[in-house]
């Protein structure tokens, strides 16, 4: 059974009001409501201590009916080894309660549910084939990805044939700060699998320098991606606070009125 709507980078907010960022698809049920299973994929706060917010935003968009799902892949927060399924439901106080229901969501909708895209080939979901592909698989499919994000395909061209106007291949569908979160977050994590790579092979003294060299990269990048998600923090504060990102109508004060307020400052 194939979902009506799969949202790869489905945003929604936290009791905060910052914004996390789920898989969700969403297929209808015979009740006229819909089932609806968030895929965790650690952004933000997680479905975890973001549950009852997961639930509010579906009912907000499928309607107060809808059958809420939340699930974590294998290796990943409670899962262990197996995808976990759990349906969330809010109590009279509004607290969301977990109930397993792995068993019932792949006798349902089959194996081709578990997983993030394409982990698992269609077939018996207790095998004993590994659950997730190897490294190289993982590795060509973000090249993949990566070469979507910035290809571009020629719109117009010169008489001499060279292009005069692109536009990229992919779609562009995300918000700045949706963004600024999803890249810095996967940057994050190519700085983690970067720092597994064992430059001193040999044992020498180059080849400690080789490992020397490579720390200060990941410690460099570890950096980037802190500055990214600080920029983004920004961002999401001045939507929080529309009034903090308008523009002052206010004269700033003048070269002389500035130097006077910093000098009775430093006193």
């Amino acid at each position: 059974m194939s979902p009506v709507s799969d949202r790869h980078a489905w945003p929604f907010r936290d009791s905060s009001g910052y914004r996390i960022h789920v898989r969700l698809r969403v297929w209808p049920t015979h009740e006229g409501s819909y089932l609806a299973i968030a895929t965790d994929f650690q952004l933000g706060a997680g479905l975890i201590n973001a549950a009852e917010s997961l639930v509010r935003a579906s009912m907000q968009e499928f309607g107060p009916a809808v059958t809420v799902v939340r699930h974590f892949p294998p290796y990943t927060m409670s899962a262990f080894e197996r995808d976990t399924f759990e349906v969330l439901t809010l109590d009279s106080r509004g607290v969301a309660r977990p109930h397993q229901c792995t068993a019932e969501v792949l006798d349902l909708l089959g194996p081709g549910v578990t997983g993030y895209p394409g982990d698992n080939a269609p077939g018996p979901v207790n095998t004993d084939l590994p659950v997730v592909p190897a490294q190289s698989v993982q590795l060509m499919r973000l090249l993949a990805a990566a070469l979507r994000l910035t290809q571009h395909r020629t719109l117009e061209r010169h008489d001499n044939g060279y292009p005069a106007a692109h536009e990229r291949v992919t779609q562009k569908d995300l918000d700045s700060i949706s963004h600024l979160r999803l890249t810095g977050a996967a940057l994050n994590h190519l700085a983690n699998f970067i720092a597994e790579i064992n430059v001193n092979t040999d044992g020498t003294v180059a080849g400690a320098k080789r490992d020397k060299t490579l720390r200060k990269i990941i410690r460099s990048l570890h950096e980037r991606t802190w500055a990214l998600s600080e920029l983004c923090d920004e961002l999401i504060a001045a939507e929080l606070r529309p009034e903090a990102a308008a523009p002052s109508t206010q004269r700033p004060p003048s070269a002389r009125t500035s130097h006077r307020r910093r000098s009775r400052g430093l006193r």
